[in-house]
């Protein structure tokens, strides 16, 4: 619990809401990170993993006689080879979930290209490389499917058996045929987000080592959740979770997909069991687009029901995700989400959504940055605009009408899943954040110029996005806060970053609390030895539920402090204060005693002081969120559209955000400012492709592309603050928004520029635009012109 004398965040004497640089910069900077790909070790092997070629196939048999021959091998496993092994997990299943579940390593069939069915261990990775194509497979092919709706039809090819849906999720709130019935006006679209990859500029990496001696296994690995790896490890090696720990260094970008627990995790470390040798792995890019898992990829039939106003009176949606060949960790939280979160900011009556999940023969699927969200603002933000062209209405004034008001929060929208338990809309203003993003972004201006620049032949558009985002997920996380002798701080938390900040966070946390400087504080992370208790870092959790846990363990270290300052200061502790590292009576600052010395005053050796009842400084909290935080925001996009090429420019990004309270508003400009750009490939540039026969065709950077210094605009953010009352602080999270609104936003803007042009799915690339040009009459099909 925060003290009730803390100034309020803004203050620039208080490290806490200040915008403070990056204590992590300076190292990476100056080119001292150290990735899993710069360790090395005593007598470290590599491994090459063998994979399918095939999207769905028999195995035969695998030959590793030549490779096994070949004096470089140190060793080659195959399914054979291995015990026994529970395949990976799906943690949000439902009772109703088909179990499609993914080996280790494929033993009698691969479902998708890429799929492990044999490792290869040598000196090196080239070697590695090379011995490899030495593993020969016979493989039987069989009819692919990647396609979702076509792999529900009949007479699809089964992938895993009976079937190839693995649920279907069903909500309902209010009265959807009644809104229906009598409703003046009804729209109906199709809308589609693509299949994209996380892409962070490090791919997956590890190094197993085997301690002989000790029996026991440190895995140093590139993941975002330490603490479930190691639970993992434990129950498919066989181990007490005391002989496992891992370990993470600098992660080079995650963006969600290392949350997923990988077969590579548990083949790498039984291989180092085995041959008594570290044994590194390091994927390369072509490994990651077809190995990593990506997400998004989901369909929604959508119809709206409104009145003349555009005020809607229900909603109805059936919605279909491609998952790819195999459930994954949370294989569920892109289909819940996708509707769940559908109705975003908007008061909507009645709601009746179907979500169905397919397995088809592409890669896996698994939630990264803005998962669900992204479609459910897409789909929607499209839909109020459509209601807009509609009632010939500006759609600013549209989503007014329709936003929730400030007086219905907190406000239960009727829905929940296994995991996140249910939607709770917690705090907000949305209308004054959508005011606001009008107003900062000149929109009125904008659209008085629109009619003008298209007279003189050019296409410009101003689209809006507007979305509520699921945020601070449980179950818990932990933080320790130490007050060693020396004066200085250790903050252990159960996050663990891939370039957040969390180094930096954490410490303003900390030094609030404790009236330090961020450079007394050092924050200890990814490190399951030192860190009992973790869940990680995801869902925008880490300042609303890992930096609530180290508030309150550093106000239990304060209290402390201010028991054993009092009998050195011959005070009562409630006339003492924390300020400058050291305790001192208020009013009185001669009279004071520095943090170093308390420290030292309750270590082993000395006596400790009366109503004292354990040495050191420390506290651990455990801090279990009561529900989630809901951050919400608007984007609002201006384009300008080639009309002889279809490509979409971006001219200027706006965003208000509220993530409740700010710890640190240059952080969060950064993560919004990234998530940004990561939306403009969501909307503009980005898409895993396939063919019908399951092949990846665009697995590199040649083909797949990635928003550039180009495409990116100036994106101005300005943060609205309403706490969250569901912690102290009134954190809400903030490291996903940005990749949510601008999507939606872009579409929006591209579809207002070549209206009347159908625009319902991404990416927009100049294809894609084009067609629609064309389609819409706005251009020949075979060239430019009217």
């Amino acid at each position: 619990m925060s003290s009730p004398d803390h100034r309020a965040a803004g203050d620039p004497q208080r490290p806490f809401g200040a915008p403070l640089k990056r204590k992590e910069d300076p190292r990476l900077l100056r080119g001292g990170g150290s990735y899993i790909a710069d360790m090395k070790m005593h007598g470290m092997l590599a491994a090459a993993v063998v994979r399918s070629p095939h999207a769905h196939a028999r195995i035969i048999s695998i030959d590793t006689s030549e490779a096994e021959r070949d004096p470089r091998t140190r060793a080659v496993l195959t399914a054979g080879d291995l015990p026994e092994i529970e395949p990976l997990v799906c943690i949000d299943a439902e009772e109703t979930t088909k179990p499609f579940n993914q080996p280790v390593i494929a033993g009698d069939k691969v479902r998708y290209v890429g799929e492990p069915v044999a490792v290869v261990v040598a000196s090196d990775r080239a070697v590695a490389e090379d011995i490899a194509e030495l593993v020969l497979v016979e493989y039987e092919p069989l009819d692919a499917v990647v396609d979702p709706e076509r792999a529900l039809d009949d007479g699809a090819p089964i992938i895993h058996s009976e079937t190839n849906l693995v649920d279907t999720l069903e909500y309902e709130i209010g009265d959807s045929e009644g809104a229906f019935d009598g409703a003046p006006h009804v729209i109906s679209e199709r809308f589609q987000t693509q299949r994209y990859a996380g892409t962070p500029i490090e791919t997956r990496g590890m190094i197993a080592e085997w301690d002989e001696r000790t029996q026991s296994m440190t895995l140093w690995s590139s993941t975002q959740v330490p603490n479930t790896v190691k639970g993992f490890l434990a129950e498919r090696l066989g181990l007490p979770g005391t002989a496992i720990r891992v370990r993470v260094p600098d992660v080079g970008g995650a963006f969600g997909v290392k949350i997923q627990i990988y077969p590579e995790e548990v083949l790498i470390s039984f291989l180092a069991m085995r041959l008594r040798r570290p044994v590194k792995w390091i994927e390369d890019r072509w490994e990651h687009f077809v190995a990593t898992t990506h997400g998004r990829e989901q369909i929604h039939d959508l119809e709206i029901a409104f009145d003349d106003d555009g005020q809607i009176l229900g909603v109805r949606d059936d919605c279909i995700t491609n998952t790819g060949a195999y459930l994954q960790s949370l294989t569920l939280v892109e289909p819940f989400i996708g509707v769940a979160m559908l109705t975003g900011p908007y008061a909507v009556p009645a709601l009746r959504a179907t979500s169905r999940v397919a397995i088809t023969n592409k890669t896996p699927m698994n939630p990264f940055r803005g998962v669900g969200h992204v479609q459910a603002a897409f789909t929607m933000e499209r839909a109020i605009d459509m209601i807009a062209r509609k009632l010939d209405l500006d759609p600013a004034q549209v989503r007014l009408l329709n936003m929730i008001p400030t007086e219905s929060l907190p406000l239960a929208r009727g829905i929940g899943n296994v995991l996140a338990g249910e939607i709770v809309y917690d705090s907000g203003d949305y209308r004054r954040c959508l005011s606001r993003a009008l107003e900062i972004s000149r929109y009125e201006e904008f659209a008085a110029n629109r009619e003008r620049a298209r007279e003189e032949g050019r296409l410009i558009g101003i689209g809006i996005g507007a979305f509520v985002e699921e945020t601070g997920l449980g179950p818990y996380e932990s933080g320790t806060v130490r007050v060693e002798p020396s004066g200085r701080i250790v903050v252990l938390s159960g996050a663990s970053p891939s370039g957040q900040g969390h180094l930096t966070t954490l410490a303003q946390v900390a030094a609030d609390e404790l009236g330090v400087s961020i450079e007394q504080v050092d924050v200890v992370v990814g490190d399951t030895d030192l860190i009992r208790w973790g869940v990680g870092t995801y869902a925008s959790r880490t300042a609303a539920v890992g930096g609530v846990a180290v508030r309150n363990a550093a106000s239990a270290a304060r209290e402390k402090l201010l028991r054993v300052a009092a009998d050195m200061l011959e005070a009562d502790a409630s006339d003492l204060e924390l300020a400058e590292g050291a305790v001192r009576v208020v009013g009185s600052p001669g009279s004071s005693a520095p943090l170093a010395e308390i420290a030292s005053r309750v270590m082993p050796g000395e006596e400790l002081p009366v109503g004292i009842d354990e040495y050191g400084i420390e506290a651990t909290d455990v801090y279990h969120p009561s529900s989630n935080t809901f951050s919400y925001g608007v984007h609002i996009s201006k384009v300008e559209v080639d009309r002889d090429t279809g490509m979409v420019k971006l001219l200027e990004h706006h965003v208000v955000n509220d993530s409740g309270t700010v710890v640190n508003p240059l952080i969060l400009d950064g993560q919004v400012q990234g998530g940004v750009a990561l939306g403009v490939g969501g909307a503009l540039l980005e898409e895993v492709r396939y063919s019908e026969d399951g092949q990846p065709e665009n697995p590199n950077f040649m083909d797949y592309l990635l928003p550039t210094v180009e495409t990116v605009p100036i994106i101005e953010v300005e943060h609205m603050v309403v706490p969250t009352p569901i912690n102290d602080d009134g954190v809400k999270g903030g490291g996903e928004g940005g990749a949510v609104g601008a999507p939606a936003a872009i579409a929006n803007a591209v579809a207002d520029a070549i209206h009347p042009a159908r625009v319902n799915a991404t990416p927009l690339t100049p294809v894609r635009v084009f067609a629609a040009m064309a389609e819409a009459g706005l251009v020949s099909p075979l060239g430019s012109g009217r």
